[in-house]
């Protein structure tokens, strides 16, 4: 079942089957979230009516992303190697353009994630294959391969980072930068990779991070090094990377063995500030001013420039049943200071005290 909720109220909107569905794409497109699921049809939900609009295909879709006006499916028989792209609308959902990809996996690998078009470019993963492509005329752009001595990521400015690690085990041994050619144009042989559960730069004019560096994402120049980007244990020999998300031009580090969050300013690579915390919990979100987080206690905010605290609200303060409200649910930030934070059995809306 998919319900729509007005967000300034709360009231239920509407309700509709939604059996089966295998995946949607992360924005609406024409006013609507646009899903598919394994009895080959693309359907979308009409935001305000709930309405479905289902279009039929002959493909075995397994993944979908959706940005601006287009809607991306990935179909085929992955374990065939016998897999296409498509670029189009929820009515013609190859409108645009079809290619096809000579890459597999197997159905048992992650399959959710395979597309990506919301960095610059078109980045295609199924199992240890990864492939680039132009989201205008979807053209392949480049190739690569993970894996398990590999792993990568995408990054805005049409930029893929790449981990190096030890085929015999995780230990990280360097990462690389490749442009939307699949040209390296950085390397770093730091022994850390930075996991980023939100990466929003500003634009191609705030730096890359690469172990335990800033480079420049249009040149992959060297800019500057931080040592706190690095967390080493005393009582291992294990490092870590310590970035946990970027908002625009400010990197969030969390060092939980140091016990600390830290404003990094990534144009400069130099510290706003730093917070002795054991409270670190999950990066939800930001509204453009103000980073939301959570744990199984509450939800809290902070300035990223400042790492003053906004605000901070207890779930027993909203609700004295511990299993109403709980940790680890969906934010979404609406401006001005309102959102709307869905947990497994509760979803609240909060908007600013008005003095």
């Amino acid at each position: 079942m998919l319900v729509g909720i007005d967000a300034g109220t709360g009231a239920k909107r509407w309700q509709t089957p939604a059996a089966d569905l295998t995946g949607c794409g992360s924005t609406p497109v024409d006013g609507q979230v646009v899903c598919f699921g394994y009895d080959r049809v693309i359907v979308g939900y009409d935001l305000t009516t709930g309405d479905a609009t289902r279009t039929p295909t002959t493909w075995f879709p397994f993944a979908i992303a959706t940005l601006d006006d287009r809607v991306y499916v990935a179909e085929g028989d992955i374990e065939s190697d016998d897999v296409r792209v498509h670029a189009g609308t929820l009515a013609d959902p190859d409108a645009y353009w079809s290619r096809a990809f000579d890459m597999g996996a197997l159905w048992e690998d992650p399959l959710f994630d395979a597309l990506d078009v919301s960095h610059g470019q078109g980045v295609f993963t199924l199992g240890a294959d990864i492939a680039g492509f132009d989201l205008a005329s979807g053209k392949p752009t480049w190739t690569t391969t993970r894996d398990r001595c590999t792993d990568a990521d995408a990054t805005s400015g049409a930029l893929l980072v790449r981990a190096r690690t030890g085929c015999g085990g995780d230990e990280v041994t360097g990462s690389d930068l490749l442009d939307r050619t699949g040209r390296t144009i950085a390397t770093s042989n730091s022994g850390v990779a930075q996991t980023l559960s939100i990466d929003l730069p500003t634009d191609d004019t705030v730096p890359v991070l690469l172990g335990d560096s800033g480079y420049d994402r249009r040149t992959g120049s060297l800019l500057w090094t931080y040592s706190g980007l690095i967390s080493a244990p005393r009582e291992t020999d294990a490092t870590t990377g310590t970035a946990a998300a970027i908002f625009g031009d400010v990197a969030l580090l969390q060092d939980t063995d140091a016990h600390n969050t830290t404003g990094l300013d990534l144009r400069t690579g130099h510290r706003l500030w730093r917070t002795d915390t054991t409270r670190f919990g999950t990066i939800l979100g930001w509204d453009g001013h103000t980073i939301v987080l959570s744990d199984y206690t509450g939800l809290w905010a902070i300035d990223p420039r400042t790492g003053a605290l906004s605000w901070d609200i207890p779930f027993l303060a909203v609700n004295t049943d511990t299993e109403a409200l709980t940790g680890f649910g969906q934010l979404a930030a609406h401006g001005e200071g309102h959102y709307t934070y869905a947990s497994a059995q509760t979803i609240i809306g909060l908007r600013p005290l008005r003095h």
